[in-house]
């Protein structure tokens, strides 16, 4: 008897004395105040929620982790935007340097007869109209010059080059003397900007890639050489990027230099 199954008696007898324990516990309750019998009963019926503080134990360590990750994820992603927007800013900028070669201007001289300042999301391009080095064929006309079909061609080429996007506007100078009363600085702005649109539409640009063509007048005087009223008379270009991711470029064309 003792070879087969002696320790279950143990088991048997465990279980007892488990039973006879709740039994007298339960008889222990029963025999105690009312409140305390209400309140018992009510820890069965709605027991309380025992809320593990975030910070301990294991929780703490995976929110630590979790919090890491989230830090490093948006430090990596801002990292990769600053690294990106840096790359951008150098490509704009030897794009710029590289429209002065194109068009045989030097970039220190203070004579220069176009502008180009960087911003961070385009190439703003001013090519003023002066006496020595005229865009246009006279002060109130709106057909290119020679220097002005070269400029603008060149350019027409870059924008393609780069997918960009292209706002023009046309300004011109207070005190001119125009050919009719009923020809203003208005129409003679606009028709100018006008007539730069069509010429980079018919060599290299998209339509869809121009975004305006506006007419200023005489109503913004440029902020450039206040002492020259030549300077008011200009057309001024944005290239902006748009949607263009970095490093997308137009399909690959053969690019030549015009010649002024």
């Amino acid at each position: 008897m003792a070879g087969h199954g002696g320790g279950a008696w143990k088991v048997a007898f465990a279980d007892f004395m488990t039973a006879l324990m709740a039994f007298f516990l339960v008889m222990w309750i029963l025999g105690q105040k009312p409140e305390l019998l209400e309140g018992t009963a009510k820890y069965f019926r709605d027991p309380p929620k025992i809320r593990m503080p975030w910070n301990t134990g294991v929780l703490k360590d995976q929110a630590k982790e979790a919090t890491v990750r989230e830090v490093n994820s948006k430090t990596t992603k801002e990292a990769a935007a600053k690294a990106a927007a840096s790359a951008e800013q150098k490509n704009l900028n030897a794009i710029a340097m590289g429209f002065y070669g194109m068009i045989n201007v030097k970039s220190d001289d203070p004579n220069r007869p176009v502008d180009i300042v960087v911003s961070n999301d385009g190439v703003l391009i001013t090519l003023y109209d002066r006496t020595r080095k005229p865009l246009f064929q006279g002060e109130a006309s709106a057909e290119l010059s020679p220097w002005g079909d070269f400029v603008f061609q060149n350019l027409a080429w870059l924008v393609d080059r780069h997918a960009f996007r292209v706002s023009i506007e046309g300004h011109s100078r207070s005190g001119l003397k125009m050919l009719s009363s009923a020809y203003s600085a208005w129409e003679l702005s606009g028709d100018r900007a006008n007539n730069v649109r069509r010429l980079m539409a018919n060599i290299a640009v998209a339509p869809e890639q121009f975004e305006r063509v506006t007419s200023f007048g005489d109503t913004r005087p440029s902020k450039v050489g206040k002492a020259d009223p030549e300077n008011d008379h200009r057309v001024e270009i944005k290239l902006s990027i748009g949607n263009r991711k970095l490093g997308d470029v137009a399909p690959e064309n053969k690019v030549e230099k015009a010649k002024p």
